[in-house]
């Protein structure tokens, strides 16, 4: 997904096409997604697709192929994030329907759209086992039969008519209810404020440290302009000084600038990088602490730019410039102090210099600030771009897009070398300028060096010309630095606002009475009233929630897309702040560290993230755990068997994760999500469509694996109504309410009710609910009664 609008992730580069366009989204059933937006498809959708939920991405992705039009459409299991009728919807307008000319190979876990595929190739064990029409399996092969039978998926006639336009929600919710996403990048157009230099020298060490540094520049400075004097008064020979002891004397006043020099480098290195340490500390300890809003709408590469090219610039850059102009800008003025000491009028000279030097340093360092401010907000652009072509190389490849995106990178390339050629121009500009400055000083000591106003010996004559000739050398070397200084400052201003400016999650310190060691012992979740939305100018997620769970009850969450299921999780978590109570076993998680919350509870999320590493680092990178309980929680996850020798098994502990865990599929990864699961041994577990890309004996397996967790509250979300009938309850949520709460079976028999209506379109019998209709204890049935009546 391209971070840009919903309709440029359609057309993916290709010309926009109205008829073809409202045909594509008609058939994946994005109309109503659309008409809850206020911007329509014209609205962002950030980096990933970050406000999208899984079957949203899934959906805006089938669309894409179909506007394509190619001839050939390889889908891998594209309705595994969406619900029955929506699915539905897709396999018979958009599959079978715009796409019934072309030639269609889908890789599915919905084993009942095989009854509508025209050949069946059943793979086992990496191998094709058999080729055939649905019909012949079932009519003559028992294995395949007895495949049907076990996921509960007979072949079924599903209803050609077209799914009202009713029925299907939208795709996330009012969460994904913006436009511009992405917020602009923050650019100040002024002058480096003063709290960012005084954070900077704070951040470098003590003022006395500071001052010595000074002290060590004056005394260079010192040493050098000695032994010039020295050297001229040598050519003299006034003081008859015998040679050798003369030589000796220059000698020692050139010897001792080496540890001058040596010693002002290695202080303002070490002022610098103990400087930028602190602040990208600080810049890194704020930005962990962000608010997810925060990532929701800022591009990767800034972020990425901000840790990379400004670290660089506030670790090398900066200290390197300002050691120059310090040292350039000494220099400077003891010629010019040397200078106005000998021929006195050269002072009223200096003056008109001095005003007309910074009247043009003043006209350089605006511009050259500001340009390199774009410079910078510019170059967040290319890496943004680029990391997002990196990342979508293979649907790059596939739609032969690869000339457009090199087009968008070169635009961004071309925008950023611009700023920067504006930066060669001024600086061409200034040192026509200051030229001409230092021109007329040398004019102005020539003419004081031939006129007999000053008894000036020729000797320190010749001395002051020569270091005036120099200065013109080096004004416009002290205005360079010293921009350059400015200018790398924009870096550290860039860094000091990453670490000040962050809005923080509202971070809590538990009390001892709150927070008890063994916290939670039970697992008991109490919402009261919950009100929720993802950020401040977006409508409410959550709309008076108000439920009980009791301790060690597995409650399954489910509703049409966009219903809110995903809020709830988003809620006990503390990702996003709420009105209302949360409490876990009678602490208010609103009064707890989220260090303190999150690390109770456990989630194996949808799209789980692996991080670089082993197997075993990411089970347990903490190493509290002994490698039994990691293979143990490897076995129960079925990413390895429970028989052979340990080595023989394709995942060990040491197998290498590669980043993101691609070298992994999508179902290991969920699996090795629920192995560390396993392995936390948390008393809250939640799952958020935790087997949507695994087939359906592995999601058997984890299904029962989570079941006969004991003393275990288990929050399931479920798009696969058979993974969540034999828990204690199941919950379905519509637009952000609890709709219906109850048993599996009551909901089932419950006529006209949502969760019966989601059953008969997934082919549920009611002998499939067995040992769901245990009685629940009255403190149950209050609660759901104290639901009702809050509805």
């Amino acid at each position: 997904m391209q971070n840009a609008t919903i309709r440029e992730n359609i057309t993916f580069g290709r010309d926009f096409d109205p008829m073809l366009y409202e045909r594509v989204i008609e058939a994946c059933a994005l109309r109503t997604d659309f008409e809850a937006l206020p911007f329509g498809d014209l609205t962002e959708i950030g980096e990933k697709g970050i406000t999208l939920s899984g079957g949203q991405k899934q959906r805006l992705s089938i669309a894409r192929a179909i506007y394509s039009d190619a001839e050939i459409m390889i889908l891998d299991d594209p309705l595994s994030a969406v619900d029955t009728h929506v699915g539905g919807h897709i396999m018979n307008h958009a599959i079978c329907g715009l796409l019934r000319s072309k030639t269609r190979l889908l890789a599915t876990h919905q084993l009942h759209v095989l009854s509508q595929v025209d050949r069946v190739i059943w793979m086992r064990d990496g191998t094709i086992h058999k080729i055939a029409t649905y019909p012949e399996l079932i009519e003559n092969d028992a294995d395949f039969q007895e495949l049907m039978d076990s996921t509960s998926m007979q072949e079924r006639t599903v209803d050609q008519e077209k799914t009202p336009q009713s029925e299907i929600k939208s795709a996330e919710g009012e969460e994904s209810q913006t436009v511009a996403l992405m917020q602009d990048e923050e650019r100040s157009v002024k002058r480096i404020s003063w709290d960012v230099w005084i954070s900077y020298l704070r951040a470098s060490g003590s003022l006395l440290f500071i001052f010595t540094i000074l002290g060590l520049i004056i005394a260079l400075q010192c040493a050098m302009l000695a032994s010039s004097i020295w050297l001229s008064y040598w050519t003299r020979d006034e003081w008859r000084i015998s040679t050798s002891l003369t030589m000796g004397v220059y000698a020692a006043m050139a010897i001792v600038q080496v540890p001058l020099v040596f010693a002002i480098a290695i202080a303002i290195a070490k002022c610098g990088m103990k400087a930028s340490k602190q602040m990208h500390q600080n810049a890194v300890h704020r930005l962990l602490g962000a608010r997810i809003a925060f990532f929701d709408t800022t591009p990767l590469g800034r972020i990425m730019n901000r840790f990379s090219k400004d670290v660089e610039v506030m670790d090398s850059g900066l200290v390197i410039s300002m050691q120059m102009f310090l040292l350039a800008a000494a220099t400077v003025i003891g010629i010019y102090a040397l200078t106005v000491a000998y021929y006195h009028w050269f002072g009223a000279v200096l003056a008109v210099l001095l005003v007309l030097f910074l009247l043009i340093a003043r006209q350089y360092r605006s511009p050259a600030r500001d340009i390199k401010r774009l410079e910078a907000v510019l170059r967040s652009v290319v890496v943004s771009r680029f990391s997002e072509a990196l990342g979508g190389t293979t649907s790059i490849r596939a739609y032969q897009m690869e000339g457009k995106f090199c087009e968008r990178l070169d635009a961004s390339v071309d925008a950023m070398d611009a700023a920067y050629y504006l930066t060669i121009g001024s600086l061409h500009w200034l040192s026509i300028r200051l030229d001409v400055l230092g021109s007329v000083s040398v004019l102005a000591v020539g003419i004081l060096v031939v006129t007999s106003q000053f008894d000036i010996h020729p000797s320190v004559s010749g001395l002051v010309l020569a270091y005036m000739v120099t200065v013109m050398q080096m004004i416009p070397w002290i205005v360079v630095q010293f921009a350059e200084v400015e200018n790398n400052m924009n870096a550290t201003e860039r860094i000091h606002h990453y670490g000040t400016q962050i809005e923080q999650e509202e971070q809590q310190i538990a009390t001892r009475e709150a927070m008890r060691p063994s916290w939670p012992e039970r697992g008991e979740i109490q919402f009261h009233q919950v009100q929720m939305r993802y950020r401040a100018e977006l409508p409410l997620v959550l709309l008076d929630l108000t439920l009980h769970i009791r301790p060690g009850e597995r409650i399954g969450i489910v509703g049409r897309t966009g219903a809110g299921k995903s809020s709830i999780l988003t809620a006990l978590f503390r990702l996003a702040e709420y009105d209302g109570r949360i409490c876990i076993d009678g602490v208010d998680i609103a009064k707890i560290g989220f260090h303190d919350l999150r690390s109770k509870l456990t989630i194996i999320p949808q799209d789980p993230t692996l991080f670089q590493g082993s197997v075993r680092d990411n089970l347990d990178p903490y190493n509290q755990h002994s490698d039994n309980e990691l293979w143990r929680a490897l076995q129960q996850a079925g990413l390895v068997s429970s028989g052979g020798q340990k080595h023989a098994y394709p995942v060990q502990l040491d197998s290498v994760v590669a980043v993101d865990g691609q070298n992994f599929s999508l179902g290991q990864r969920q699996l090795v999500a629920l192995a560390r699961a396993l392995v936390r041994n948390s008393r809250i577990i939640v799952c958020d469509e935790a087997t949507s890309a695994v087939d359906f004996e592995t999601d058997r397996q984890v299904t029962e694996i989570i079941a006969n967790l004991q003393d275990r509250t288990v929050l399931c979300i479920a798009h696969r109504l058979k993974t969540i009938i034999h828990y204690d309850r199941v919950l379905v949520m519509d637009a952000g309410r609890i709709a219906e709460l109850d048993t599996p079976l009551n909901l089932y028999d419950r006529e006209g009710g949502i969760f019966r209506s989601m059953c008969d379109k997934s082919n549920i019998s009611r002998d499939e609910f067995r040992g769901s209709n245990t009685p629940m204890k009255d403190t149950e049935v209050d609660a759901i009664t104290l639901v009702e009546k809050e509805r």
